[in-house]
């Protein structure tokens, strides 16, 4: 049997999500709730304070630790409560409904998966010929803009911004919300094939994956990665050694800034570069020469696999 499901969670709401797929889901429950007031921030100081990257807004967040759970703040949208240990995140009643939907879908959701074992990346994620391929970069480098190239040709898009990792006999991805947000300079006005606008912002245009193109969260093998970087004119892949990856791999982790979780982080991170093929992919930032990034790198996965 199916259920709503992202990241390996069957996922239970009081509210509709219009960001999920199907899957069996045998690794927890996810149960989210809406919180009837905002609540009182935490006397003590966050564990983290940063500024998001890859907006034109300046959008601030916090997280703090509150005895057995933890307390999120982030300014678009408001207070979010998360207790992994059994599986409930609380979100905001009110605000924009799309933008407080995507914001579950990170750093709230990404808790409970590591408190499950799992680790995630900051990178989208691609099926090809029945595995994965990470796509690894900060915001605003082109991976969604490359995702959706390889959605065009086909290709089943498997997330968009956070990839949850697993490692069991072999790494695997947990498929996450079937979306893309796409920047307005990318946009023609038109959904892409397969896709539909939900939402338009000064910022990012979010597409909604059509039923038919989602598939389900089953975990699918993690085949390879690539880490995005700029050429001028020549589209090409360079093969990473994996103690190189390390760095690029830690910086794009998500991990608590406490020594037992950079620790089970950095093993897992370890494993995973030196278990799959990891390439630098150099391409030139222009729309005409998507098509031919994406057959390369497709050609690369299969030759390596």
């Amino acid at each position: 049997m199916n259920f709503p499901s992202n990241f390996g969670f069957r996922i239970h709401s009081s509210q509709p999500l219009r960001f999920v797929r199907e899957g069996s889901a045998q690794n927890g429950i996810l149960d989210v709730q809406i919180r009837e007031c905002a609540p009182i921030a935490p006397s003590d100081g966050p564990l983290l304070d940063w500024t998001l990257s890859g907006s034109n807004r300046e959008i601030n967040a916090k997280l703090y630790s509150v005895h057995h759970f933890y307390r999120f703040w982030i300014s678009d949208t408001g207070w979010y409560d998360i207790d992994p240990s059994i599986g409930i995140v609380k979100m905001p009643k009110s605000g924009d409904e799309i933008l407080r939907e995507q914001r579950l879908w990170g750093l709230p959701t990404m808790l409970c998966a590591l408190y499950r074992g799992d680790f995630s990346l900051h990178a989208a994620a691609v099926e090809i010929d029945g595995g994965a391929l990470l796509i690894a970069a900060p915001g605003r480098h082109g991976k969604t803009t490359l995702a959706l190239a390889f959605h065009r040709q086909g290709y089943r898009v498997l997330t968009e911004d956070s990839a949850c990792c697993r490692l069991n006999s072999a790494p695997r991805l947990l498929p996450g919300p079937p979306m893309l947000r796409v920047r307005p300079d990318m946009f023609d006005g038109r959904a892409p094939i397969g896709t539909q606008v939900v939402a338009q912002y000064d910022d990012r245009i979010y597409l909604a994956l059509d039923e038919n193109r989602r598939g389900s969260d089953d975990p699918i093998p993690i085949r390879g990665l690539i880490f995005l970087r700029e050429s001028a004119n020549e589209i090409h892949l360079e093969r990473v050694v994996y103690q190189r990856a390390l760095p690029d791999l830690w910086a794009l982790n998500f991990h608590l800034p406490t020594d037992a979780s950079r620790a089970q982080v950095f093993r897992q991170l370890s494993e995973l570069a030196n278990t799959i093929p990891i390439w630098n992919l150099y391409r030139p930032l222009r729309l005409v020469a998507l098509a031919k990034t994406v057959d390369t790198v497709a050609k690369a996965l299969r030759s390596a696999n």
